[in-house]
């Protein structure tokens, strides 16, 4: 199947790339990769968006994964609150937060816990490849991972083996828990941020970072705002004159200052952290 839909206010290789979504794969401007249950292709051209996927997916749902039914415009104007946030959303347009699949996000975000993002994106497409389902599409061959049942079966050490480490144990007991009902992963849309991270935090291996960027990468919580170290030494150098913040104390005034797209603000300063290094915005 093939599409193609308009993409205004984006940037394809900011959004895939900035480190929020984990195991697709890159190739010549091409990113390859799962949607629900389909594998699909994309390539951005321009202001539109090029697709090819396995088998039947409507381009409102590519479209709606790549966050393109936001208000791109009017978030940034929203979180624009100071010199230092308006320079940075003056430099980095067009990325925008995806709206992810729950179960693959929850399962990558476990796996980052203690890592680098180019070693996550390794372990996820090692445990897809080993345990998931093989998929062609555009010529290639990429693996969906596996779902919670079938996660959940697996033996820890073959999970250790993908490079998962001390993360593995979590992975699988958190693949049963969901598996068994013992954790709704659906009942985290319908609640509000703070319900959502405590009920994320009944599985094993998630806090309040990952619980947060679950949140926000799969359930689209805009107020919430994960912190890490990129955010906190940023957050801390910006508004708190370098001293030493508590990571909760850092997520309150992330959420309070910035307001209903708080999220939509971390990503931006984490990118271009990440992008361009700590010293390069006069931090």
């Amino acid at each position: 199947m093939k599409g193609v839909f308009p993409a205004p206010a984006f940037d394809i290789e900011a959004s895939m790339d900035c480190g929020q979504i984990f195991g697709w794969h890159k190739e010549r401007g091409t990113y390859s990769g799962i949607i629900g249950s389909a594998a699909v292709t994309l390539r951005q051209s321009g202001g539109r968006v090029h697709f090819v996927s396995d088998r039947e997916i409507s381009a409102d749902r590519i479209s709606s994964f790549l966050g393109l039914d936001e208000d791109l415009e009017a978030i940034r104007l929203e979180i624009a609150k100071d010199a230092f946030m308006r320079r940075i959303a003056g430099s980095v347009k067009g990325l925008r937060i995806l709206k992810q699949d729950a179960w693959p996000c929850l399962c990558s975000y476990i796996l980052s816990a203690n890592n680098r993002v180019d070693r996550i994106d390794k372990i996820v497409k090692g445990i897809a490849s080993r345990f998931g389902k093989p998929h062609s599409v555009g010529g290639r061959t990429i693996y969906s991972l596996p779902e919670p049942e079938d996660l959940a079966g697996c033996d820890e050490s073959g999970v250790r083996s993908c490079g998962a480490g001390f993360r593995a144990p979590y992975l699988v007991r958190a693949a049963r828990m969901v598996a068994l009902g013992e954790v709704d992963l659906e009942a985290v849309r319908s609640v509000d941020e703070p319900e959502g991270r405590e009920v994320l935090k009944r599985l094993p291996g998630v806090g309040d970072k990952i619980a947060d960027c679950v949140q926000l990468f799969a359930f689209s919580k805009y107020r919430a705002f994960p912190v890490d170290v990129w955010i906190k030494r940023v957050i801390e150098r910006v508004y708190f004159h370098s001293c030493d913040v508590r990571h909760d104390e850092i997520r309150r005034f992330g959420q309070a200052y910035y307001g209903q797209y708080a999220g939509y603000a971390q990503e931006y300063i984490y990118y271009y952290a990440r992008t361009f290094g700590l010293k390069a915005g006069g931090w």
